[in-house]
């Protein structure tokens, strides 16, 4: 089932529908942005926490910005406002009301004890009208009892009393000692002790604060204080919490401040951070449709390149959230941005790898805090990543690269470790330069485990999946070699010529060679009527029909599709195998037809091999190898007159027969190729010296 499964995606990965379709391309770039955006949003964001007062923190929290601490800013205002005195006004009214009451009240004692024509009862209740009200009854009872003249006497005396102590201010606090105060003023006198009691009764009655609060004064003074108080901050790598350390009111207020605690949300962030995203896609995807033709990928190599983008972007999430965890921060050098580099080297080429590592570096350090030595580093290793594969001979290039990076990222650490103000080498120094090292050989170690992951599931002809194919070892390679010898003796040969004529002309000389090599495997299927695997002069074609003939040789072409196919090749080497023909005309059985035919209803068209033509140029370059090479090698005497005459004589055929319109090789680049294959073929059929016999010079020499 896994199996059946596994082809139908192979086979909608190699549909055209799929490949070139432009809908599918534009969902291609909008899956990375929403990918990206989505992976990375939990980094960029700040983390939040859920502390309550009295837990342990299971992390070192830091301030992930600079903010007030409202706290200690309220704290510290609230200290201001506390030293402000309050604020009052005096009144003079106030003195001027006790003095009436003290006045009011010996003034109607006197008349009280000079009229003797009132009760006791009638003038004691005259008396208390006229008092103050908390004055007591036996004061008034001791004031009635005395004489007129001494009634006088005391009225000055608590007269004197009052204007002294209200000449000052004389606060509510002062209140609770106004006994005290009389008592101090009466020293002043010289009283007897009922006297004493009655004077200080009435004082102490009629004294009144004569400062008033003035709560809206005070307070506009105590809001000036405050706000002459500068804020407190909590800066940008803060400690507010130590990992196992106690959270307390003011860490969680911290928290609040910084914007870590509960459920914040931040979508100024989320907004600008996919306006990064946006950005960044769009200048990644201008970037890609305004390549070249020729370097131009279809939407299955665009979907490859956006999951290795992915696969980064998830490496860089699961490191921000194990720092975010309790992590240690160094941990991010070792995050392996420069195997996706690599793997997009193999994959596509290295210019495209170096657009793409642009990209996930500014990803990397947006995902770190927008740390610009860590954008840095990721750029930096990232292209010397993928320049370091960009000509890749075996699977341990990876390796190479892999230590050319660890190289770059130890020199990023010095240089980053050298601009510092308190500079000097330490243990912090040396772990990050170990740190660095480590990330190189991650990355490659990584980047050699990936690759062949994305060659299966995709079908991907990368160059190290070509040398592999090229192995003589190979299972298809052995059996065509066993079966139909001459094949692939004709093929090694083509594979030469494509090779070097793709150097010349800019094609892939590698995709050349290996295409070449497996072009002609499906003449395993009846080996025999093919001329190369005739070891006699009996040729089977001469004893069927042109037309059976036709069908055996043209369905070399589908054999080799099919057995391609379930070797599991890659699609351009199956593509080489289906348009090596293109739509040639067999002219030897068309002729031999025509000759038979006594109708007259041969046509030329039926003797045309099925195609497709060629659409690329090592496709083109292939189908004009294999003809060149059957050509030259059937020649009798071949030299290099013959050997370049017949060559331009099939690429001009070709060119007439309309069998390079689709692929972009220009007339110079044919004209290239032609001085490619004299080269190649005047080593292979070169003109030999005929040795003499040895057995006959020796019977000569007995005569």
């Amino acid at each position: 089932m896994w199996a059946k499964w596994g082809r139908a995606i192979r086979q909608w990965f190699d549909d055209p529908r799929f490949r070139d379709s432009r809908r599918v391309r534009q969902g291609l770039y909008l899956g990375l942005a929403a990918g990206v955006y989505l992976i990375l949003l939990g980094s960029v964001l700040p983390p939040h926490y859920g502390f309550k007062v009295g837990q342990t923190s299971s992390v070192t929290i830091r301030a992930s910005v600079t903010a007030v601490d409202t706290q200690k800013t309220q704290a510290s205002r609230q200290a201001a406002m506390d030293k402000v005195p309050k604020q009052y006004v005096e009144s003079p009214d106030v003195e001027k009301q006790a003095l009436a009451q003290v006045n009011r009240l010996f003034t109607t004692a006197t008349q009280v004890v000079s009229d003797g024509a009132l009760s006791a009862a009638d003038g004691m209740s005259l008396l208390q009208s006229a008092a103050p009200k908390k004055v007591s009854s036996s004061t008034l009872q001791a004031l009635l009892s005395l004489p007129v003249q001494q009634i006088s006497t005391l009225q000055s005396v608590s007269e004197r009393i009052v204007q002294d102590l209200l000449a000052v201010p004389f606060y509510q606090d002062s209140t609770n000692q106004t006994v005290l105060l009389v008592d101090r003023e009466m020293l002043n006198f010289n009283l007897n002790h009922v006297s004493r009691l009655i004077v200080q009764d009435v004082c102490v009655n009629v004294l009144k604060p004569n400062m008033i609060y003035k709560q809206q004064a005070t307070q506009a003074a105590q809001l000036a204080a405050a706000r002459d108080v500068p804020e407190s901050y909590i800066h940008q790598g803060d400690v507010i919490v130590s990992k196992n350390g106690i959270v307390t009111p003011s860490v969680i207020s911290e928290l609040k401040d910084v914007g870590l605690y509960g459920n914040q949300t931040h979508l100024g962030m989320m907004l600008g951070f996919a306006l990064v995203i946006v950005i960044g896609t769009a200048l990644l995807a201008g970037y890609i449709e305004n390549r070249s033709p020729r370097r131009r990928i279809d939407n299955l190599m665009l979907l490859v390149f956006s999951l290795i983008l992915v696969l980064i972007t998830f490496f860089i999430a699961i490191t921000k959230g194990i720092i975010v965890s309790g992590g240690p921060s160094s941990l991010s050098y070792l995050v392996p941005i420069a195997m996706g580099a690599m793997l997009m080297t193999a994959v596509t080429d290295s210019s495209l790898a170096a657009a793409g590592a642009i990209f996930m570096s500014l990803m990397y350090g947006a995902a770190l805090g927008f740390d610009f030595w860590m954008i840095f580093m990721g750029l930096v290793s990232s292209l010397v990543g993928a320049y370091s594969v960009s000509k890749v001979t075996h699977r341990a290039t990876f390796m190479r690269a892999g230590f050319l990076v660890s190289l770059s990222n130890m020199t990023i650490v010095v240089a980053m470790h050298l601009l510092q103000a308190d500079a000097r080498v330490g243990y912090e120094w040396i772990f990050h330069l170990g740190l660095g090292v480590l990330n190189g050989v991650i990355s490659a170690i990584l980047a050699m485990g990936i690759l062949p992951f994305f060659e299966n599931a995709f079908g991907l002809l990368t160059a190290i999946r070509l040398l592999e194919l090229s192995n003589p070892n190979n299972p298809l390679l052995k059996k065509l070699l066993m079966q139909a010898p001459g094949t692939y003796h004709h093929s090694l040969i083509v594979g030469n010529l494509a090779e070097a004529a793709a150097e010349l002309v800019g094609a892939d000389p590698l995709i050349c060679r290996v295409g070449a090599y497996y072009h002609d495997v499906g003449k395993m299927r009846r080996p025999a009527f093919f001329v190369e695997n005739q070891m006699t002069k009996e040729n089977p074609h001469d004893k069927i029909a042109p037309s059976l003939s036709h069908l055996i040789i043209t369905s070399h072409v589908s054999d080799g599709l099919v057995m391609l196919g379930e070797a599991g090749l890659p699609k351009p080497i199956r593509d080489i195998c289906g348009t090596h023909h293109g739509t040639t005309i067999l002219w030897y059985f068309y002729n031999k037809a025509k000759e038979m035919d006594k109708t007259g209803s041969v046509r030329v068209d039926d003797y045309r091999y099925p195609g497709p033509r060629p659409k690329s140029r090592e496709q083109a370059i292939v189908m004009i190898c294999d003809a060149v090479e059957a050509a030259v090698r059937s020649m009798s005497r071949p030299s290099s007159g013959r050997i370049e005459g017949i060559i331009r004589k099939i690429i001009r055929d070709r060119l007439q027969d309309g069998q390079l319109d689709q692929c972009d090789l220009t007339l110079q680049d044919l004209d290239v190729m032609v001085g490619a294959f004299m080269k190649t073929l005047q080593g292979i059929y070169h003109t030999r010296i005929e040795y003499p016999d040895p057995d006959k010079i020796r019977k000569e020499g007995a005569k």
